[in-house]
């Protein structure tokens, strides 16, 4: 396999960390119990989100996008291109007062109710990410579509050596013969 030439690495937005924290701040503000957890999870949770995003690599290739993410568990995933449907960008009310967006990647095939394959939160120039991504998608698509079409059916060779112009005329002539035979029967019938 080919190595894979970088397009694109994703900056993360410096307001990633304070959206997550805000988020966190506001969960445990809204119910008594989690008012005295603050002096404990906001120390922990800032510690976390920073190291967080320290590992999370978003890599655009001239074939796939690579995500690498994680603290504990580590997970890398390598999504081809050809296989993403689109690029979803997401803004709740918090999100937008902080400037952050986050994408969903939707795939092909993807597994489970309306589940992202992949979900991230603080890509610096979201859009401008997302359009890079799918005009690439669409270069490497439009791509192979030219290639495949552009084979050269009468030079290629079928099994046992025969030409593909002469299987296909062979397959037409079965048709037409099928085709006379319902017909004879529809008449008949």
């Amino acid at each position: 396999m080919s190595k894979q030439r970088i397009l694109k690495v994703a900056t993360i937005a410096p307001n990633a960390i304070r959206y997550k924290l805000l988020g966190l701040k506001i969960a445990l503000a809204v119910t008594v119990v989690g008012i005295p957890l603050l002096l404990i999870a906001i120390p922990f949770a800032k510690w976390y989100w920073t190291k967080y995003y320290e590992n999370l690599k978003v890599i655009l290739t001239s074939r796939e996008l690579k995500v690498h993410r994680g603290i504990y568990n580590r997970e890398e995933k390598s999504i081809p291109l050809e296989k993403i449907t689109d690029l979803a960008i997401f803004e709740g009310p918090i999100m937008r007062y902080m400037h952050v967006k986050g994408i969903r990647v939707e795939t092909a095939g993807q597994s489970g109710a309306g589940g992202a394959l992949v979900r991230i939160v603080g890509i610096e120039d979201t859009d401008g990410f997302r359009d890079t991504v799918l005009t690439q998608r669409d270069r490497i698509t439009e791509n192979d579509s030219e290639s495949t079409s552009e084979l050269p059916v009468a030079n290629a060779t079928a099994v046992g050596g025969e030409s593909m112009l002469a299987v296909l005329e062979e397959i037409r002539d079965t048709l037409v013969r099928i085709e006379a035979q319902r017909r004879s029967d529809d008449e008949a019938g």
